[in-house]
């Protein structure tokens, strides 16, 4: 290996320690500004429409705003007084398990010959430790609502200036460019920009659904909770592939509790399932399609990279940076190995992930 690629390597290295650290270091704001910008990127249709009314940019970001702050405020709302029933029936929760964990046990003492007392010392731990730990949560989820409300505010805040300021942004990126290549960097932002929004809206579409089919299972099952576990259900699946899978497992365990008939709890995961499978292999295919879809490795990659430098936002907010990242590589020659690399097949084209792996290393020693 020469000088000249060891000094390459070491600059990519230390270019991405810089980034992390940035990232770690700069987490109380970042974390806010890039929901801002998510959001913005939603509501930039909506400014545009209510200045094409005649209303002034800064009266049409301001509106736009608001209706984000008047469907969060109201969602949030719910979901408060749901969290307080929650809270209140921690209590009955624990009993109910109590008494569940006693059923399990005669079951599991009759098929395994394991006696009940090793299974009390097994699970009585396990299921304290689990309960206790939900009732903190939302004991300390409860007790920062102020501090919550008070940072969604200031997302607000930076939604307002971005949607005011917009143009700026692409003006700034522009600026670096002349010539041909200023007509080519203005096709690529506007290109990127509107595959972005058509996947963050896709999304939406997709969580809206998912949340319609759910509240009505949820309602006709008559389980508690059917707001909250809704909400749940609906926002995780911003998380392809394991989104969906732990959407389903906190309904499935509030009707264990509450549900006696087998024949009908059996019938209510199943339900659930089936929900599941709509949203991922008609829901998504249909409306968010597979341009923009990441393979499964790159979402485990960003949901892991996520929460060690955010915590619980970075996992929701990594994997839309990542297929945001992967538009953009698709449009930009010199990244497009890496678009191809983190995406996945197209239909019928039978290629998997190792053979993307190699073509991806051959692409950058031809780049070489």
């Amino acid at each position: 290996m020469n000088y000249s690629k060891l000094k390459q390597i070491n600059a990519i290295l230390l270019c991405l320690i810089a980034v992390f650290a940035i990232l770690y270091v700069g987490a109380d704001f970042l974390v806010a500004f890039t929901f801002a910008i998510f959001i913005t990127m939603l509501m930039i249709p909506v400014a545009d429409k209510l200045e094409e009314w005649g209303i002034g940019r800064t009266l049409a970001s301001l509106i736009s705003t608001f209706i984000v702050f008047a469907v969060v405020s109201g969602l949030s709302y719910l979901m408060f007084f749901q969290l307080r029933n929650l809270a209140d029936d921690l209590p009955d929760i624990r009993n109910e398990s109590e008494q569940l964990l006693s059923r399990l046990q005669g079951f599991v003492s009759s098929i395994t010959g394991i006696s009940r007392q090793e299974q009390v010392q097994f699970l009585q731990q396990r299921s304290d430790d689990l309960l206790g730990a939900l009732e903190t949560e939302v004991t300390q989820f409860l007790g920062n609502f102020l501090e919550t409300f008070l940072k969604f505010l200031l997302v607000l805040i930076y939604m307002f200036l971005l949607l005011l300021y917009r143009d700026r942004f692409a003006d700034v990126v522009l600026m670096y460019t002349s010539g041909e290549k200023e007509e080519k960097a203005k096709s690529v932002l506007s290109k990127t920009s509107h595959v972005a929004h058509q996947y963050l809206w896709g999304r939406i579409k997709v969580m809206a659904l998912l949340a319609i089919m759910y509240i009505i299972a949820f309602i006709a099952f008559d389980i508690r909770y059917p707001v909250l576990l809704t909400a749940f259900g609906a926002l995780v699946t911003i998380i392809p592939y394991i989104g969906p899978l732990v959407s389903g497992i906190l309904p499935v365990f509030v009707a264990i509790l509450y549900i006696e008939d087998p024949t009908v709890l059996l019938l209510f995961a199943l339900t659930v399932l089936v929900i599941q499978l709509i949203e991922s292999y008609v829901f998504e295919p249909v409306i968010i399609g597979s341009e923009v879809q990441l393979n499964p490795l790159t979402v485990i990659i960003a949901i892991i990279i996520g929460n060690m430098v955010w915590g619980l936002p970075g996992m929701i907010l990594f994997v839309p940076i990542f297929a945001i990242f992967k538009i953009l590589s698709d449009r930009v020659n010199s990244l497009r190995p890496v678009g191809y690399l983190i995406g996945t097949s197209k239909s019928g084209s039978g290629i998997g992930l190792i053979d993307r792996a190699k073509d991806f290393f051959k692409n950058i020693v031809k780049s070489k």
